[in-house]
This record gives structure tokens, sequence and C-alpha cells, in this order.
């Protein structure tokens, strides 16, 4: 290959990243609209809409665990703070080791936030 083709796919590449950028983008800010509407639905995904209608809860209720869709940028930091939850529970739930090797594009499973445990409560001396 030519060191001109090598540039001109270089500059392909790198205008078909921009491109997956704006859209994954895009796909965040839709996810941040329909997370106001229907808390714990994702774009694109599914829902048991028979049982959420049923028993009046929410499809991430039944489910116990919703996933999310790394944007470019995002950090297990600030997923967990999107979902009320710990970096600990993110990395547990996913088996992530080192938070940095996290990928644009990558599925996480987001655990059901943990309730709260209670402050030194005498009953709780099992």
């Amino acid at each position: 290959m030519h060191v001109s083709q090598l540039e001109t796919l270089a500059k392909k590449i790198d205008e078909q990243n921009a491109k997956i950028d704006a859209l994954s983008q895009e796909i965040l800010k839709l996810e941040q609209q329909v997370s106001h509407i229907r808390p714990g639905v994702m774009v694109g995904e599914s829902t048991p809409s028979g049982m959420a209608a049923a028993s009046g809860e929410s499809p991430s209720h039944l489910a116990g665990e919703n996933t999310h869709i790394v944007a470019r940028g995002e950090t297990l930091t600030s997923i967990a703070k999107m979902y009320k939850i710990s970096v600990d529970e993110l990395q547990k739930a996913n088996h992530i080791e080192d938070g940095r090797k996290l990928q644009a594009g990558q599925t996480i499973v987001i655990p059901a936030p943990q309730p709260a445990a209670p402050s030194a409560s005498p009953s709780s001396s099992d």
C-alpha cells in the first residue's frame, strides 16, 4: 500500500469514528430521556409488558437488573452515579478488575441498588 492510500483509509476511519461517537451521544441522550418516562428501560430494549402491567411494577423491578451500553467517555464512576450504585457493585456484577478497560459499545449489567445497611442496629447481632 502507498502512503497516500493509508492516509485516505486513516481519514475514512476517523470519519466513521466521528459518526459512531455522534450516534453514541444521541443514544445516550435518548436513554436519559426515556429513563425519565420509564425508569430502567434502555433504548431498543424489549420489556415484558404483560408482566409489568399485571404486577404494576416497572420492568427493572421485575428483572432485578438492567444493562447499560457504555458510551465513549463514560467511566465506571460516571455510570455508577447515573444508576445510584457503587463502583464496587458495578465491578462485581460485571467481573471487571480494571475499570480503565471499559470500552464504548460494551454492554454491562447494572445490578439493582442495594438497600443501605442499617447503622448499628441492635437486632443485627447474628
